[in-house]
């Protein structure tokens, strides 16, 4: 399986459409990438996006205050 990591351009959060029935049974590897991705610096994830400096701003800013068990 691949799993590709792509940050959108246009993140719309949605709170309260559909409520979750409970975590997803792959939150143990989703938790394993999560921490990979914070040990990166913000030009190591730039790289890895290949995006330009205003989404990648934004998706590092993201993913520093990202909790996979809150706030779902």
């Amino acid at each position: 399986m691949k799993i590709i990591l792509s940050p959108d351009k246009q993140m719309n959060v949605d709170t309260d459409t559909l409520e979750p029935l409970g975590l997803s049974v792959f939150i143990d590897k989703s938790e394993e990438i999560l921490s990979f991705l914070k040990g990166k610096s913000y030009e190591e994830l730039k790289n890895l996006w290949a995006c330009n400096d205003k989404i990648a701003m934004q998706n590092f800013e993201r993913l520093k205050n990202m909790n996979l068990r809150k706030n779902l």
